[in-house]
């Protein structure tokens, strides 16, 4: 047997930032797109931008800048993007930090034996 944890980061009480959420930031800075980062993680793009549209209000400040991509007269003119603001990638940073030295400790501690019924 061993134990297990849910980590969140909470903002005035509400959930802010979970696995799934860190998941979602990381592939955005990996893949430099929400639609890219959307894919990978098999979710889609409206529950990502609705997550980082939730996250963005609790926190009062954005986490993502986008550039807007497309076409214009039939020519393209490069494709969009988006990058982690600096406040996104501390969160993440803190997130992934304490995720981590949490998962040493838990890992660490294991019940030798169960008391028989």
């Amino acid at each position: 047997m061993q134990y297990a944890f849910r980590l969140y980061l909470n903002c005035d009480g509400q959930r802010l930032l979970g696995k799934g959420g860190a998941q979602i930031l990381e592939a955005i800075a990996e893949c430099g797109s929400i639609a890219e980062a959307a894919d990978e993680l098999d979710m889609s793009y409206k529950f990502v931008w609705a997550y980082l549209t939730r996250m963005r209000r609790r926190l009062r400040r954005p986490l993502v800048t986008t550039r807007r991509g497309g076409t214009q007269n039939g020519n393209r003119k490069g494709g969009g993007g988006a990058t982690l603001t600096p406040t996104a990638k501390a969160l993440l940073k803190e997130f992934k930090e304490t995720e981590r030295l949490l998962q040493n400790i838990v890992s660490k501690r294991r019940i030798a034996t169960v008391p028989p019924l």
